[in-house]
């Protein structure tokens, strides 16, 4: 790469390959360069880079220098790495910052497909943290959310990252929903999740006056952060401990090399070139809306697929965004799927202190599209293929069409809303943002609640994450360490 940077300053070289060599160098490539200035030119130094010449002078031909100019061209090396993560979301860049921090010595190399990272679930998102009172007791997901949460407390206040621990209400809008609280305030102490208390009507207008609803749960510890704002962090820290964030990569081709690396090609997204290349003795994928059709690539599995659920968010007018102080969810709905329209305040870098509403859970017809209308045929296909989803559907027909009905309707989404808040108003709320969740549902038509790993692929040199459903912003450092303590054990680390 030296010789390549004085190459690029030097007059013998014609301007066209200077060029050339300072796009490759700023590209990141691994790119070696020799200038014979004559045949007698020292043949070591010609041959202990690779022969790539761009001189008037001479040629390194077979590690010696020749006479005579040749034909000017730069190679470009694939870049080495221990351990290659695939998707920039917050738990691939979560799960690649704990690599450096527990194996210090190894170099991590995080792709992702898009310009930024955190582009798409980490983003677009109400920016929950969560307490872990929804999740089955003994799961790897109840374990991960309790402990991810106060993990992710101490990382912001560490780091002086924003965030809010304002609580939350789970409210009950009739007496037949209160014995769905008492089961959540059960389930949220088995997991350990602390300060819970059900609440009367009375009590509830106490601390919210504008939320009018039978009882309630109240959760101290649930708070607002910006995930986004996190995963950027999460990303500085790899940084810092040597490792390295290539955006602008998406990964394409997976290959196992006869010295038992994997070969990871990849190009910008939308492009047909140049190909970029990264090879590792390792590899973990964590790549979200696309991680099954990346881990069949790489070895894995065409199922479980991916189902895409978008949400739409309305906001309160600036005026009238303190109509409460924390967030109020409806119980949860049928399914194992999370939808229903809750109000949530907002620390957020992009769209400032807020309180939204929202969101639905609407089928998409894209997986990464953020509009109603925004259409995909392979992800359609994918979708109406999948059985599961059927099964869900049958057994959920209000819920899956009154969703769609609500995300094209206003009035109908402000039904929803108006049902935890009687006062908010038509002219009170204004459009907001969107989000796509990424949703596994099994085959008996039930969401995956829990993580799903693909182990072993690829000679026993990779790993794939299939499944991290909400709350994964929530608990990404804890599943970080859930995800390296797999690798370890797969990968023989030491």
């Amino acid at each position: 790469a030296a010789a390549a940077a004085a190459a690029v300053s030097s007059d013998s070289c014609p301007s066209m390959f200077r060029k050339a060599f300072a796009a490759a160098l700023a590209a990141g490539a691994g790119v070696a360069a020799v200038r014979c200035a004559s045949s007698s030119a020292s043949t070591a130094a010609c041959a202990s880079t690779p022969p790539v010449n761009c001189s008037s002078g001479g040629c390194c031909s077979g590690g010696k220098c020749k006479k005579g100019a040749c034909a000017c061209k730069v190679t470009v090396y694939p870049e080495d790495a221990d351990v290659c993560v695939v998707g920039g979301g917050i738990v691939g860049l979560a799960t690649a910052r704990e690599i450096v921090r527990r194996f210090p010595n190894k170099r991590v190399v995080v792709l992702e497909k898009e310009k930024n990272i955190a582009a798409h679930q980490t983003g677009h998102n109400s920016g929950v943290i969560h307490a872990g009172i929804y999740y089955k007791p003994g799961s790897v997901m109840a374990r991960c959310c309790v402990e991810g949460a106060r993990k992710m407390y101490e990382y912001c206040e560490a780091n002086k990252i924003p965030h809010d621990r304002c609580g939350k209400l789970i409210v009950a809008t009739k007496p037949e929903e209160h014995e769905i609280l008492e089961k959540l305030l059960v389930n949220g102490t088995a997991n350990g999740v602390q300060g819970l208390k059900l609440l009367t009507s009375e009590q509830v207008r106490e601390i919210e006056p504008n939320v009018v609803v039978h009882s309630a749960l109240l959760s101290p510890n649930t708070g607002v952060v910006d995930f986004a704002v996190v995963a950027r962090s999460f990303a500085n820290d790899l940084v810092k401990a040597g490792g390295e964030v290539k955006v602008s990569f998406e990964a394409t081709d997976f290959t196992q090399l006869a010295d038992g690396r994997v070969e990871i090609r990849g190009r910008e997204i939308g492009q047909k070139g140049p190909t970029k290349v990264v090879r590792a003795k390792n590899v973990i994928t964590c790549a979200g809306l696309q991680s099954d059709r990346v881990a069949a690539k790489a070895g894995g599995s065409k199922s479980p697929k991916i189902l895409p659920f978008r949400g739409t968010y309305y906001e309160m007018k600036p005026e009238f965004r303190n109509i409460v102080k924390r967030n109020i969810y409806p119980v949860p709905s049928g399914g194992g799927i999370a939808v229903g329209v809750h109000f949530t305040p907002t620390v957020n870098e992009q769209r400032g202190r807020q309180m939204i509403i929202g969101p639905g859970a609407c089928l998409a017809f894209s997986r990464e599209g953020y509009k109603f209308f925004d259409f995909r045929l392979r992800d359609m296909l994918s979708t109406l293929s999948n059985y599961g989803l059927w099964r869900f559907a049958m057994s959920n027909w209000d819920l899956a069409f009154g969703e769609m009905y609500r995300d094209l309707n206003k009035r109908a989404f402000l039904e929803q809303a108006k049902k935890l808040v009687p006062s908010v108003t038509e002219d009170m709320i204004q459009e907001s943002f969107s989000g796509v969740m990424a949703q596994v549902f099994t085959d008996e038509g039930r969401a995956a609640s829990d993580f799903i790993y693909e182990r072993n692929l690829l000679g026993g040199t990779t790993l794939h994450v299939r499944n991290a459903p909400s709350p994964a912003c929530t608990a990404s450092l804890a599943i970080a360490e859930d995800v390296v303590n797999v690798a370890q054990a797969d990968f023989k680390w030491t």
